[in-house]
């Protein structure tokens, strides 16, 4: 892929005219020359043709997926790098499109457009990447162990986006490729303003992960790779004086420190161990900055498909499950008390007079709350229980395991705690599945009835409905 964004041809595909037109716009101002399309057959044709081009590809076309676009280019024995576009509740699909060859995806919500260029420079310059690393292994046949090094790499890493199987991947390839001779021990840190974070790490003791929790930038040999944003090597850590923590029952050895780079930025670090006095050549050091790039990219992608996952079940204001998440739960808590026969309930609550706070005390403040509540209102249930954010001033408590009564018992604690320590009240329903109910919705509607009660019969109470009659519970 070429350096000018001029010389790089974006495709897009797209049936909804008004959405091609503004994603061809955004995608010209960023200076990249653009081409559209409206259907799936379009877009073969135009890539047989020539292929040089990423493809920006709407999953759901009129006349055929995304999936089957891919499929006829591979008949075709056209590669082309293509990124994924899809609609809301459809990010299963573009994960399983990652997983046969796409590049990335793109969810059409509200910040859809603005995330396009941000989405299409990652993928471009993991695409030089991999170019350049073509080119060397074509022009270079004196590096061929090195470049072959890097593509053992390459393949290893981009095995998984998961972060904690990246990390064991990493360990694995590094420690066993033969060019450089590294113990089965090392750390990876990641930077987090001046200081470095272990975030995972194989061979280290105890006293040596605690020593590791203040590490400062230029501190000890990781902490001056983070500085200079250089390989570091050092032969012998007992009389290198740049090596600084040091712990009782420490043994003699070496250890190379690789800047983890994504993006211009070092990322983190990678700490190896090296049996001591062993000499590192410059055609070495140069691979090593070659692999901290390729792993700093790795772990950064990895990173923000996690940040990415995370913000797609989970509300941003208060870190709680959003109602995507609380679908996935609610089904599965349904099914396992249908088939085990075992209690679960649901809580729906409201926050009293919340306009009128709002418009007394401003919105920031009534962010402020909502988080504020959240929190006292997780600190009241159990790990097995799924806190959500309903919607505006509303939240839901999915309670597996849980019988009416004690769902009560839980909403009243919650009414009481909120009310002694909140600068509001909150108004609470209740209700329970039961064997005649047939849809999660039915179990929706009736504690969204009983918190309608609760509210209707003067706010700051507990109401519940069961599948019988009503009764209440009051302060």
């Amino acid at each position: 892929m070429e350096d000018k964004k001029s010389e790089i041809t974006i495709v897009v595909v797209e049936d909804d005219k008004d959405l091609n037109h503004l994603m061809r716009k955004t995608i010209q101002r960023e200076g990249y020359r653009v081409e559209s399309v409206t259907t799936g057959a379009e877009a073969v044709a135009r890539l047989t043709r020539d292929p040089n081009a990423i493809l920006l590809l709407d999953y759901h076309l009129p006349d055929m997926t995304a999936h089957d676009v891919v499929e006829s280019l591979a008949r075709k024995e056209s590669s082309v790098p293509f990124i994924i576009i899809t609609g809301h509740g459809d990010e299963k699909i573009a994960v399983e499109m990652m997983k046969n060859g796409a590049r990335d995806y793109v969810v059409k919500n509200p910040d859809f457009i603005d995330m396009l260029p941000h989405v299409l420079k990652r993928v471009v310059h993991d695409l030089k990447i991999e170019q350049e690393l073509a080119d060397s292994q074509r022009a270079v046949a004196e590096s061929q162990k090195e470049l072959s090094i890097l593509y053992e790499v390459s393949s290893a890493i981009s095995q998984t986006i998961d972060l904690d199987k990246l990390f064991a991947i990493i360990f694995d390839t590094i420690t066993g490729i033969d060019i450089i001779t590294v113990e089965k021990k090392g750390g990876i840190f990641f930077i987090e303003g001046d200081r470095l974070k272990l975030v995972s790490h194989i061979g280290f003791p105890d006293v040596l992960v605690d020593y590791h929790k203040k590490l400062r930038i230029g501190d000890c040999l990781c902490g001056l790779a983070a500085q200079k944003r250089e390989v570091i090597i050092s032969s012998d850590c007992t009389t290198d004086k740049r090596h600084t923590i040091a712990y009782p029952g420490m043994t003699q050895h070496g250890h190379i420190v690789i800047p983890l780079n994504a993006r211009g930025t070092v990322k983190g670090i990678l700490c190896l161990y090296l049996p001591p006095n062993i000499t590192v050549d410059d055609g070495t050091v140069k691979l090593l900055y070659a692999l901290g790039n390729q792993i700093g990219v790795a772990i950064d992608n990895a990173r923000l498909y996690e940040e990415t996952k995370k913000y797609s079940l989970h509300d941003p204001l208060t870190g709680l499950a959003n109602r995507r998440m609380m679908q996935i739960v609610l089904d599965r808590s349904m099914n396992r008390a249908k088939r085990y026969k075992e209690p679960f309930s649901v809580i729906m609550l409201d926050i009293d007079h919340f306009k009128k706070y709002n418009d007394t005390h401003g919105h920031f403040q009534g962010d402020r709350l909502l988080v504020e509540l959240a929190g006292l209102i997780v600190h009241e249930t159990r790990e097995i229980d799924l806190v959500v954010r309903y919607g505006g001033e509303e939240f839901i408590v999915l309670l597996p395991e849980t019988d009416l009564e004690e769902a009560s018992d839980v909403a009243e604690r919650m009414r009481r705690t909120i009310e002694k320590t909140c600068a509001t009240t909150i108004s609470l329903g209740v209700a329970s599945y039961h064997m005649n109910m047939l849809t999660k919705d039915e179990l929706i509607k009736d504690v969204d009835e009983a918190l309608y009660k609760a509210k209707k019969k003067g706010r700051n109470r507990v109401e519940v409905k069961t599948g019988i009659k009503d009764s209440e519970k009051t302060k």
